[in-house]
């Protein structure tokens, strides 16, 4: 199994989510790479880097059915419409389960009351 090296954040959610995992992790944000960058691009560079991508789109569960296993890794977000300060509290407290289950699993879904993975 692949080593995660840290996550990135998609261009849906905002930069001030990144405070959230903590100072010993590397968190990118989409709008590092460029302005407005492709979903591919973004599925590009966290693969060479070894990155989960974090995103409320259903765009990547596509990249995630022709691929053969990670890197990357997907986080969707399926919480709804919450603004950041309710995200991260949201996301701390179901981040350790994420964690857990990333190394099974290239797609997890977090849902509001559950946690649901893929491949």
């Amino acid at each position: 199994m692949p080593e995660i090296r840290g996550f990135l954040l998609d261009e849906n959610l905002s930069p001030k989510l990144k405070a959230g995992f903590g100072p010993d992790v590397t968190v990118l944000h989409a709008r590092e790479l460029g302005d407005k960058p492709a979903d591919s691009t973004l599925w590009t560079y966290a693969k060479a880097e070894g990155l989960v991508i974090v995103t409320e789109d259903a765009d990547f569960l596509d990249y995630v059915l022709l691929e053969d296993g990670p890197p990357p890794w997907v986080v969707q977000l399926r919480c709804g419409n919450l603004r950041a300060r309710p995200l991260r509290e949201f996301l701390e407290a179901q981040w350790p389960r994420v964690l857990a289950l990333l190394p099974e699993y290239q797609l997890l879904q977090v849902h509001v009351d559950r946690i649901e993975g893929l491949g």
